[in-house]
């Protein structure tokens, strides 16, 4: 049990830096300061601007968001059935 413990709290680390890493505001800063970047070198070398807006907040979810959606159902499925057995085996020694 000791062990578990530690690998399920070792997964959830992992899962953390991954979102820190990762995650969307990591992903949409960068894409907005590369299109700074871009704006400003344009600038300087006065060239005419391609575009005036970008996109920076993408609202779909990529395939490791689904990914990590699916894997966490099924950690939410397993903790359910774990607490389950482990209050059955409670109440069968109470009563």
């Amino acid at each position: 049990m000791k062990q578990f413990c530690i690998d399920m709290l070792f997964v959830l680390g992992i899962i953390c830096v991954i979102n820190v890493f990762f995650g969307d505001y990591n992903v949409s800063q960068t894409l907005f300061e590369r299109s700074l970047d871009n704006f400003e070198e344009s600038i300087e070398l006065n060239e005419p601007i391609e575009s005036s807006y970008t996109i920076v907040s993408d609202t779909g979810d990529n395939r490791v968001a689904q990914f990590f959606e699916s894997m966490s159902a099924g950690c939410v499925k397993v903790i359910e059935y774990i607490v389950l057995v482990f209050s059955n085996f409670v109440s069968m020694f109470m009563n």
